[in-house]
């Protein structure tokens, strides 16, 4: 089973993505790790291809949220792997190698990561999808939110679902808003995916979705228990480290331990 790593890039340096290489270079993924680029500096794409990281780079058209799901689109008629491995960049690390998890959890062809609240229950997600896709509000606002920066899938399946997170995000009703995490919730529930996808809730174990759980006397109804913070590291409730760590910037004293952790 071929994996791949797939990140996306628009005017980051090194220091920006340097937790996000280095986490994967010290968990012991050996899979292939692809970097889609837009107006970056010659410094950063030669300390990325340093690390062995395949780069595509891209003239920006419209907002690189949206470009990114045409330009993979159209890279996943012709690339050749089983497995990607979607991430967001900069506010994520690897405390392991994912496919210690996948090897044993992944049992279909898409996997979509819990953010542990529904819909209407979140404050930016009720305006942006509300605002957004006012059509399929009254179904979607009950439905818990699956994050768009952390999506698994096997190659074809996230070929067709990434061209229609961009088709979709290109009908809404406020163009104002970028809607690309709603255009995903709805499509993993429609009947072209919605037998093919697994819905993984945060606790067990691949993804932590920190988002506003970081917030102290936060009292939103989260759907399950949250991750944990120890230190540097973030586990769920049985002890265990998750595989990735996703908005660990989120938290001021989280995010120095981890660049300090991955100088």
């Amino acid at each position: 089973m071929k994996y791949t790593i797939v990140g996306c890039i628009t005017k980051y340096g090194i220091e920006q993505i340097k937790p996000f290489v280095e986490s994967i270079e010290q968990s012991g993924f050996n899979g292939e790790k692809l970097m889609l680029v837009y107006d970056i500096s010659k410094e950063t794409i030669e300390y990325l291809d340093s690390k062995g990281w395949l780069i595509t780079q891209s003239e920006p058209q419209q907002h690189i949220i949206l470009q990114r799901f045409r330009d993979m689109y159209a890279l996943l008629q012709s690339y050749e792997t089983d497995v990607i491995i979607w991430v967001d960049v900069k506010d994520i690390v690897f405390q392991k190698d994912p496919t210690e998890w996948l090897n044993t959890n992944m049992n279909k062809d898409i996997l979509a990561f819990s953010e542990s609240l529904k819909f209407g229950d979140e404050a930016w997600a009720r305006l942006n999808a509300g605002t957004s896709f006012p059509m399929e509000w009254e179904w979607l606002q009950n439905e818990e939110i699956y994050c768009a920066g952390t999506i698994v899938g096997k190659k074809e399946a996230i070929r067709d679902l990434f061209i229609d997170i961009y088709r979709w995000s290109l009908t809404t009703s406020n163009p104002e808003q970028l809607a690309d995490q709603a255009a995903y919730n709805i499509l993993i529930h429609l009947n072209q995916f919605k037998d093919k996808v697994q819905f993984v809730k945060q606790q067990e174990g691949f993804a932590a979705q920190l988002h506003l759980k970081l917030k102290k006397g936060d009292t939103l109804p989260y759907t399950e228990i949250l991750p944990k913070i120890d230190g540097s590291e973030v586990k769920n409730e049985k002890d265990e480290l998750y595989t990735l760590v996703h908005q660990y910037d989120r938290n001021e004293e989280l995010k120095q331990l981890i660049e300090n952790k991955y100088k």
